[in-house]
């Protein structure tokens, strides 16, 4: 099911399965990837628009320990899990519970055991359309110590889903660290300065301007987590359409995706190829439960916990 909320001159299409942005159209520009249905969505195994839960990014050898136990999760990314698991928040029914001509309120009750995971949680997600932004609100809360890490896995081109790839995007990121991956795109617990090029996006560059640097290979360009200086986590521009875009969060990190492992996916607005679109994802540290030295996304339990991500258009 598809609602459309609408203010002013932004329009969204929200699918209920996946809890996923399927169009974002500002001014009539389109500038988010999506598809024609939900097997499309399935079949394409890239998360476009979707909600991610229990945990978004990935963690190492689906393992952890929480209060002396160890947990054993489902592995979905070679040894590793990723984005929740086999079957993730991007591949549920949430319920509509609440609906408005600008906001839409779902909520999907994730059962204790589910991808392994301890704990019956109660996840509710709410999006909203006003003055000029989208915003994306999360709350949740279980009946057992947990894990929860949400977010957006929107793909986004500000030159429009039908120009074919998103490099002559502008984006500034404000965070003076990333943290480096090993070959499983596991954080190796090291904090480095995102100065060491082509990390360094505290001014606005084009995504293009370093995608071929040797260090990106592996990861067919930009697939990193950055670690934020503050609510304001970066911002984005397009030169062709002129649309603005500010990205805020609560959360303490963002992963930048920019896309290199698309490849000829059908989507609503033809082929989705390399770079096609890219992904600004607030969240935790990947695999931060696993690292002393980063804030872990633990749930307590009966605590009611929220956070938020807010594309503002400018």
């Amino acid at each position: 099911m598809i609602i459309i909320l609408k203010d002013g001159n932004i329009e969204a299409e929200i699918e209920s399965v996946g809890a996923r942005i399927n169009a974002l159209r500002i001014n009539g520009v389109d500038i988010v990837l999506g598809f024609n249905s939900v097997e499309d969505y399935n079949k394409s195994g890239c998360y476009a628009g979707a909600t991610i839960g229990r945990v978004a990014n990935r963690i190492a050898n689906g393992k952890f320990m929480l209060n002396g136990k160890e947990y054993k999760l489902n592995t979905n990314n070679g040894e590793n899990h990723l984005h929740g698991g086999t079957e993730g928040f991007d591949k549920k029914q949430f319920i509509v519970v609440e609906q408005t001509e600008n906001s839409v309120t779902m909520e999907y009750l994730s059962a204790d055991g589910e991808e392994n995971y301890p704990g019956n949680l109660r996840f509710t997600v709410k999006f909203t359309i006003k003055n000029n932004s989208l915003l994306i609100e999360y709350e949740a809360v279980s009946d057992t110590d947990t894990l929860w890490c949400p977010t957006n896995h929107a793909y986004f081109n500000l030159d429009g889903v039908e120009k074919g790839n998103c490099l002559g995007n502008m984006l500034e990121i404000n965070a003076d660290y990333y943290t480096p991956v090993d070959s499983g795109l596991i954080p190796t617990g090291e904090k480095k300065s995102v100065k060491e090029k082509p990390f360094d996006f505290t001014q606005l560059k084009k995504i293009s301007e370093e995608i071929g640097a040797e260090e990106l290979q592996a990861t067919l360009g930009y697939d990193h987590n950055f670690i934020l200086n503050g609510e304001c986590a970066a911002h984005v521009q397009s030169e062709l359409t002129g649309i603005r875009m500010d990205v805020y969060t609560d959360m303490p990190c963002l992963q930048f995706y920019s896309g290199g492992q698309l490849n000829n996916v059908k989507g609503k607005s033809g082929v989705y190829n390399k770079h096609a679109g890219f992904c600004l994802e607030p969240q935790f540290c990947p695999n931060a439960i696993n690292m002393q030295s980063f804030e872990n996304p633990i749930l307590k339990q009966g605590e009611i916990k929220k956070h938020y991500i807010k594309f503002i258009f400018i």
